[in-house]
This record gives structure tokens, C-alpha cells and sequence, in this order.
């Protein structure tokens, strides 16, 4: 069971970097515009991540706090 856990992690390492190695073609042919406005749209999600995840973070150090006293 502990041996399948592992070979399913590694097999999943391996997709990845064939994913990112064929992406590194593709990207170098793109125009530049096009890189920018992917790196943008990339970012812009990224970021509403970042954003969503502080918001919860802070709402359960209210909650925590307000437990607490």
C-alpha cells in the first residue's frame, strides 16, 4: 500500500515535467504580445488565489480569537 502511494506520487512527478518541458516550446512560440497576455491572465488567477486564501486565514483568526475570550 505504502509502495503504491509512492510510485503514484512519482508518476505524477514525471507527467509534470513532461507537461512543463513541452510548454517550454510552445511558449517560445508565441509572439510576445501573446506570452503577456498569458503571463497576465496566469498572474490575475494567481493572485484571486492569494487573495481568497487571506481571507479565509483571517476569518479563522477572528474566529479563533473571538473563541478564545
Amino acid at each position: 500500500m505504502i509502495l503504491q502511494f509512492i510510485f503514484k506520487r512519482q508518476r505524477k512527478k514525471n507527467q509534470k515535467e513532461i507537461k512543463s518541458t513541452s510548454n517550454i516550446y510552445g511558449w517560445m512560440d508565441l509572439s510576445k504580445e501573446e506570452r503577456l497576455e498569458i503571463d497576465s491572465k496566469e498572474k490575475d488567477e494567481s493572485m484571486k488565489k492569494k487573495k481568497e486564501l487571506l481571507k479565509s486565514i483571517r476569518k479563522e483568526y477572528i474566529k479563533l480569537k473571538n473563541n478564545k475570550k
